[in-house]
């Protein structure tokens, strides 16, 4: 917390703060990194309880197994010697600063002693600035995976471009990012999510699955179409950036089966370009745990 500045010198620097004109938001998508990077450092110092309560927003959801306050159902957990490592290779930012999502590989140990990980994946935050200036989690979600080879690479950074002046209409824009997923679900239902994710995703987009290597492009039509010919989904929240370019929803996900429905979650990241065109950032479905 700061420190509070004498009454004179507060008073003073009020007059001059009238006359000064506002400070640009920081857009520079390393600070979602650097947020990363002090989330996982403290999982790896006070273990994973201690971190996901600090670091996720008030009202930051967690899917256990589906959309729950994290922070509440991290609180009625007890600590655990297990110990999770992450590392983040991919950031987007806002053009507004005030929201971005961050993704990359993740392992775990039972123990942190053990020298090997037991378990591995995939992760992705959506990060939102809160009202003291500090970067939260507003959604934490992920999916596991065989080892993969590990690659050090530099994080890909990516900021996303201003939008035209004078186009804002908060409520509407909002409205357009529902509209969006709502015609990505119905799609989806109709002819199936590969058909959904090949008009709506970027070229570029991540896309996440229970058991799978992260899939970036098109190539992850193809295997959806494989892995998921059919799916009915249902849009539940929907969240976006002051600057109206970046936005996240999440809803109902389910694969119907011969012998019985793979239900599950998922979240969508939307990015939103020049023309005003929501694409598909990110895709990530949460499997229920399947019943015994």
């Amino acid at each position: 917390m700061k420190h509070r500045a004498w009454i004179l010198a507060l008073a003073a620097g009020m007059a001059l703060a009238t006359a000064a004109p506002a400070q640009s938001p920081v857009t520079d998508a390393s600070v979602l990194i650097t947020s990363e990077h002090a989330f996982a450092a403290m999982a790896k110092s006070q273990g994973v309880r201690a971190a996901f309560m600090e670091w996720l927003a008030p009202t930051g959801v967690v899917f256990a197994p589906g959309p729950v306050i994290g922070r509440k159902s991290y609180e009625a957990r007890p600590a655990t010697p297990a110990r999770l490592e992450w590392d983040p290779d991919h950031a987007v930012m806002s053009a507004s600063g005030d929201m971005g999502w961050t993704t990359g590989p993740w392992t775990f140990r039972r123990d942190s002693t053990d020298v090997q990980p037991v378990a591995y994946g995939q992760f992705v935050t959506v990060w939102r600035k809160q009202p003291d200036g500090s970067w939260r989690a507003s959604i934490d979600a992920g999916i596991s995976h065989d080892p993969a080879p590990s690659t050090v690479t530099e994080p890909r950074l990516r900021t996303l471009p201003a939008m035209p002046i004078g186009w804002r209409k908060p409520l509407a824009e909002r409205k357009s990012l529902w509209q969006s997923d709502a015609e990505f679900v119905k799609l989806a239902r109709a002819e199936g999510p590969a058909a959904a994710l090949l008009k709506y995703a970027a070229l570029d987009v991540v896309v996440l699955r229970e058991g799978a290597q992260r899939w970036i492009g098109v190539v992850a039509t193809d295997s959806i179409a494989a892995r998921e010919p059919k799916v009915d989904m249902m849009s539940t929240a929907q969240f976006m950036s002051q600057a109206g370019d970046l936005g996240y929803t999440y809803g109902t996900y389910v694969v119907p089966r011969e012998a019985d429905a793979d239900s599950g979650h998922y979240v969508h990241i939307w990015e939103r370009d020049p023309s005003r065109v929501w694409r598909l950032a990110l895709e990530v479905v949460l499997p229920l745990p399947k019943r015994r």
